[in-house]
């Protein structure tokens, strides 16, 4: 029969095991616990360390990369490019929000083709006509009387359109073999003699900026004819395709002819690194998803390579006024890497 003397003793025996066991939880398993704690914060911070330094590595090693890509750009664009757009009128058309590298890519591009670069149209934010002030402006700017949003940009794109399509189109003397009359000639076609109005009116009210090559001036003055139109555009644009680049580039074509026009683009952005659900929606797309704009207009998709460069300028090329040859360029299914190389016997 068990005693008093036995549960008291027994209870004191657990009592003290449960001292020692707190003592050793507070003190010696602390102290292990710690000891651990600091060699992993140490280990993790080396690590940290050694990443640190191989990005630095890596980063050098981009650097150089982009050094040595800028200088093969420039090698292969005095190579390549010269004299191939010799004294031919281009403009350049974008939208706001996009990376001016883009823009700047090809300028530099343009003028190692030795083109005659007519200068930017920038298109402005403004055109999104998201507030009345907006509204009434690009009405006063068109001359009309409406305060319908969608009626304006459907007329700012029937305007824009008929400027370029004069600055564009040929002489009527031009014979059927000079439809591309002037081309590769090496003589500027003539300027036109003062800024377009409509243009004026736009700019006075920024629905347009304008970038203007040094020394010519602070207004872009449009050719008298012979007009050729490359279209850059790219993630983060300021202004939808729909509100207005798809609505002048269908107006241009609205006589279902060919244009000098080619539309230019980076690389697609890969699924994972996309912001959102929906991939933006990209020019260069909806022209070749488009029955009749994919047989008017030529498109490259790859702006931001090498091969991208030189498929504007050869597009660029091809965009004869009056005559152009319309192709699909870049890295992407259905499409070619450059344009091919004319048959001199059949000319195509």
């Amino acid at each position: 029969m068990i005693n008093f003397r036995y549960h008291l003793v027994s209870l004191t025996a657990v009592f003290l095991a449960l001292g020692v066991g707190l003592l050793l939880g507070t003190t010696f398993l602390d102290d292990a616990l710690e000891n651990q704690l600091r060699s992993d914060l140490e280990e993790l911070e080396h690590d940290l360390d050694r990443a640190g330094e191989r990005n630095a590595e890596l980063r050098q090693q981009l650097d150089a990369f982009e050094e040595e890509a800028g200088g093969l750009d420039e090698q292969l664009g005095a190579r390549l490019f010269d004299g191939q757009l010799l004294g031919q009128p281009v403009l350049v058309v974008a939208p706001r929000g996009i990376d001016e590298g883009l823009v700047e890519r090809v300028t530099t591009a343009l003028d190692q083709a030795d083109a005659d670069v007519m200068g930017t149209w920038w298109l402005t934010d403004r055109l999104l006509l998201d507030d009345d002030d907006e509204v009434a402006q690009l009405a006063e700017a068109l001359d009309l009387s409406t305060d319908d949003a969608g009626r304006l940009r459907n007329n700012l794109a029937t305007q824009l359109a008929d400027v370029l399509y004069g600055a564009i189109d040929l002489p009527a003397t031009s014979d059927a073999a000079g439809a591309g009359a002037g081309v590769g000639t090496g003589q500027a076609q003539p300027a036109a003699p003062a800024e377009p109005e409509l243009l004026a009116r736009l700019r006075e009210a920024e629905f347009i900026d304008y970038d203007v090559p040094d020394g010519e001036g602070d207004v872009v003055r449009l050719p008298a004819s012979g007009l050729r139109i490359v279209v850059v555009s790219g993630p983060d644009a300021s202004v939808p395709l729909g509100d207005a680049l798809m609505p002048v580039l269908s107006d241009l074509t609205s006589d279902d002819q060919p244009a000098p026009v080619v539309a230019v683009e980076p690389s697609r952005v890969p699924d994972e690194q996309v912001d959102g659900d929906d991939p933006p929606e990209r020019l260069v797309d909806v022209i070749r998803d488009d029955g009749d704009l994919s047989q008017y207009v030529s498109t490259v998709d790859d702006l931001d390579r090498v091969s991208g460069r030189v498929a504007t300028v050869l597009a660029l090329v091809d965009a004869q006024p009056g005559a152009p040859r319309i192709g699909h360029y870049g890295t992407e299914d259905g499409t070619e890497l450059l344009p091919p190389v004319e048959d001199p016997e059949t000319g195509s």
